[in-house]
């Protein structure tokens, strides 16, 4: 099942969870944020919400909120988590009150707390954030083909994480706290680069048919996709991008059959302009 049927899955199921209230978010109009502050007490032993490390974790948000535009995400850090905290604002521009439908799950092999958008937020002032943290390095806000907005916050390669998620009214905020799991697992993670995320499929085993699934960064007008095998392009698509500015941009490429033993998958840019170098490889094993 594909990720992005997942958080479509995830948004669902809705139900309100109670919370503590966080201290109140700032708004920010820049599309690349990174946030340093630091936490002088332990927020993660504060209310008694399960973490969870796999799987939908979270069901929140009323049926109908007034949120619309992501307005700003921050870090914060303590002894043992990280919080982030998400904040909204309302078609007027003032911060909203409540949050519609949202999901949130953990892929635990890549390490990642993806979050699943109400419908009606359709707008964001971030594309994505950097931390400082040891638990969460890097947040995205991703937008898919059928508009619907997701956040992925990215944990370090090899550390499996476990999150809790509650919401907060009047303002209208998202908390997400990270804790390292006790899981003996060590998650692969996602593929990075400054121009594509590749999510699916993790580096190691893999067989035909699979799809390649990410998101390319904001203002890409395409995606490169190649399968290299003995240092040899065998495959090379050009999957095309809605151009989205504000946001990094989902993309499924579907791989229908290629070479076997030990395959490249490289997704880069399609602009003509960047270095064709410049991109994501993970590495695949094929029979």
């Amino acid at each position: 099942m594909r990720w992005w049927t997942l958080a479509l899955i995830a948004l669902a199921v809705s139900s309100c969870s109670p919370g503590e209230p966080s201290p109140a978010a700032t708004t920010t109009s820049v599309v690349v944020t990174k946030t340093t502050t630091l936490a002088t007490d332990e927020i993660c032993k504060i209310g008694d919400l399960k973490f969870g490390d796999e799987g939908l974790v979270a069901a929140l948000g009323e049926d109908l909120g007034d949120a619309t535009t992501l307005s700003s995400i921050r870090w914060e850090g303590s002894a043992t988590c990280e919080r982030i905290t998400i904040a909204f604002a309302s078609r007027s521009g003032a911060p909203a009150k409540t949050l519609g439908p949202t999901g949130v799950s953990v892929l635990g092999f890549a390490s990642v707390v993806r979050i699943a958008l109400p419908a009606a937020l359709t707008d964001t002032a971030v594309a994505d954030m950097l931390a400082d943290g040891d638990l969460v390095e890097r947040a995205f806000v991703i937008r898919g083909d059928d508009d619907a907005m997701l956040i992925d916050i990215h944990g370090p390669h090899g550390l499996a994480i476990a999150a809790r998620a509650f919401v907060t009214t009047s303002p209208s905020t998202l908390v997400i706290d990270v804790i390292a799991s006790e899981s003996d697992a060590h998650p692969i993670g996602a593929g990075t680069s400054r121009t594509a995320i590749v999510v699916t499929p993790p580096a190691g085993p893999t067989i035909y048919p699979f799809t390649i699934e990410g998101y390319a960064a904001p203002s890409e007008p395409s995606t490169k996709v190649q399968l290299v095998s003995d240092g040899e392009v065998v495959t090379d698509i050009s999957h095309s991008l809605p151009g989205w500015t504000d946001a990094w941009q989902a993309f499924v490429v579907s791989i229908p059959d290629g070479p076997s033993g030990t395959v490249e998958i490289f997704v880069g840019s399609g602009d003509v302009t960047i270095d064709p170098e410049v991109g994501t490889i993970v590495v695949v094993e094929v029979p």
